[in-house]
């Protein structure tokens, strides 16, 4: 086993001496303290080398992408590892559908007697990864949430209050939802500019349209539990979209967010929500990929979503 220890993520940062009693109770178990795209891979070569096949996460959102970026784009291992991630982030989006158990040094501890016990608390959950390929010569990115239009624009509301809102994490994540559904319910448009679009999906040719949020996920869950996808096709990416003009929103939210579907939910009223194998986006505006903001690619240009495998993910059995 190997343990990836962001000191800089969110939890960390305001706890950092949380885990260091386990640290020395269990120095045979490898660590790497990481920070950085370059720290993560330069670890993951040396877990590589002395054969760890379970690489635990000890960092927030974007140590995860980074380290799903390294294992997949760099591929350091024969076999892909196992991953265990600890909630130790900000919003925590990815740990709150394959985290490991709280943010604790408890979880941690029963991880590291559980894999040595003979009939071990563990269970194991795949998750496919999701790749952003761009026209340019940048590398690929990879995570488990692609978000654009108003998830983009509540993502930089929560940068920039992240000493406030930003730092409840979901609950924070959850309150900027509610402060755009009030604007939607006032008719203000603050934040909530809808932004133009060409979509592909499969071999089809583009449609361009406006939309007010676009994303695209392998997650099963959300912040707060929310599962705003319904597609039945059994493909990796799911992808939800609110195109302009919409109709029955507010009759439609709340089953929407449980992942069923509704009888005015359809493309006719601006709502599409289907699995995919691959998706082609070309827009001119940023975009954020598991809590990270990203600037768009060429205007014209598309961007292209697939996925290139699966991950899995161990977790503590609950009682």
């Amino acid at each position: 086993m190997g343990i990836l220890h962001n000191s800089l993520s969110g939890r960390n940062r305001r706890k950092p001496a949380l885990f260091q009693g386990i640290y020395l109770k269990y120095p045979e178990v490898q660590r790497a303290e990481v920070s950085t795209p370059a720290d993560i891979l330069e670890a993951l070569k040396t877990f590589a080398h002395r054969q760890v096949n379970c690489v635990v996460v000890n960092g927030g959102d974007g140590t995860i992408q980074a380290t799903i970026g390294a294992l997949f784009h760099h591929r350091p291992f024969a076999l892909m590892p196992r991953l265990a991630v600890l909630p130790a982030g900000t919003a925590n989006l990815i740990a709150g559908d394959v985290g490991l158990g709280r943010f604790e040094s408890h979880t941690l501890e029963q991880l590291l007697v559980q894999a040595e016990a003979m009939t071990p608390g563990l269970c194991f959950e795949t998750r496919p990864v999701l790749r952003i390929q761009f026209p340019e010569s940048r590398e690929p990115l990879h995570g488990m949430f692609f978000g654009a239009g108003a998830i983009y624009h509540g993502t930089q509301l929560g940068i920039e209050t992240k000493q406030s809102i930003g730092r409840l994490g979901e609950w924070g994540a959850g309150l900027i939802l509610l402060k755009f559904l009030l604007a939607l319910a006032s008719g203000s448009r603050k934040g909530l500019n809808p932004i133009t679009v060409r979509v592909a999906t499969g071999e089809s040719a583009p449609l361009q349209h406006e939309y007010l949020v676009l994303l695209v996920t392998t997650l099963d869950r959300l912040f707060l539990g929310m599962k705003p996808f319904w597609g039945k096709q059994s493909q990796p990416l799911r992808y939800t979209s609110l195109r302009v003009p919409y109709r029955y929103l507010w009759r439609a939210l709340p089953t929407l967010f449980r992942g069923k579907t509704h009888p005015l939910a359809t493309t006719e009223h601006g709502y599409v929500s289907e699995n995919l194998s691959r998706l082609r986006l070309v827009f001119n505006s940023g975009f954020v990929l598991d809590g990270e903001v990203y600037a768009s690619s060429l205007p014209e240009e598309p961007l292209t979503l697939d996925s290139p495998g699966e991950l899995s993910f161990v977790r503590l059995k609950t009682e």
